[in-house]
């Protein structure tokens, strides 16, 4: 054992000493295991423990009986308090919806209204008119637009009170139209609109033309029944 000794200057040099573990690694694992296991066992019976000494404790028990009445409680307070909830809601909704339904028929019943009242004025305007009114006469003509190609024409005629017999004859109309930058007129309808008229008469048409017509004015012509020359006629320039 001396021989391996050496003299390295003053000192004495020793061999190397190794140190190696007395267990393999894979023991040690095994180990740290088995001790989880033995940790996670005991835990374990100490909860079925607890839970058995609560089970067999009668304030436990009285405890565990009050909580559930309580809960069984609250959740039955509960429930009533989401139906009355649902019954308020839809109890709000059917009122908002009466609500609306009767402010629409409100404001349609005084738009009717105000549309009878000056109906009313109009046509009391109309029995003093007639008393001077000629035998014939287009009191009122109006062309109104309503949607591309789409007019109505309406109008009312008077007769005065001096002719005993009511106005028997036919109605025509004469459109100027324009249509790809061209003009051309047209009798509309086809077949003239037979009309008898006893002291006044509304007349109300609508017109069905292609979509890319603009109808630019109209002719209302009155013709006595048998001839072919109008009676009355009447001008109407579009606008727009």
């Amino acid at each position: 054992m001396l021989r391996r000794w050496k003299r390295r200057g003053n000192h004495l040099a020793t061999a190397r000493l190794a140190v190696r573990r007395h267990l393999p690694w894979y023991a040690w694992v095994g180990l740290v295991l088995l001790a989880l296991c033995l940790l996670a066992g005991a835990s374990w019976l100490l909860f079925q423990h607890g839970q058995e000494v609560g089970r067999q404790d009668p304030q436990a028990q009285r405890a565990i009986q009050e909580a559930a009445r309580n809960a069984g409680t609250l959740e039955k307070a509960l429930s009533e308090a989401r139906q009355k909830q649902a019954e308020t809601e839809q109890q709000l909704r059917l009122e908002l919806a009466t609500r609306q339904t009767m402010t629409r028929q409100l404001q349609q019943l005084q738009a009717d209204n105000g549309s009878l009242r000056e109906r009313v004025g109009f046509y009391e305007s109309l029995l003093t008119k007639t008393d001077r009114a000629p035998a014939l006469a287009i009191e009122v003509f109006r062309v109104e637009p309503l949607t591309p190609g789409h007019y109505r024409l309406s109008a009312i005629l008077l007769q005065g009170q001096s002719s005993q017999e009511a106005f028997k004859g036919e109605m025509q109309f004469r459109l100027t139209i324009e249509r790809q930058g061209k003009r051309e007129i047209i009798a509309w309808p086809q077949t003239r609109i037979p009309l008898t008229v006893s002291r006044f008469l509304r007349l109300e048409r609508e017109t069905d033309l292609p979509a890319d017509t603009v109808l630019k004015r109209v002719e209302m012509a009155i013709y006595a029944a048998g001839e072919s020359r109008p009676r009355l006629t009447r001008i109407y320039e579009v606008k727009g």
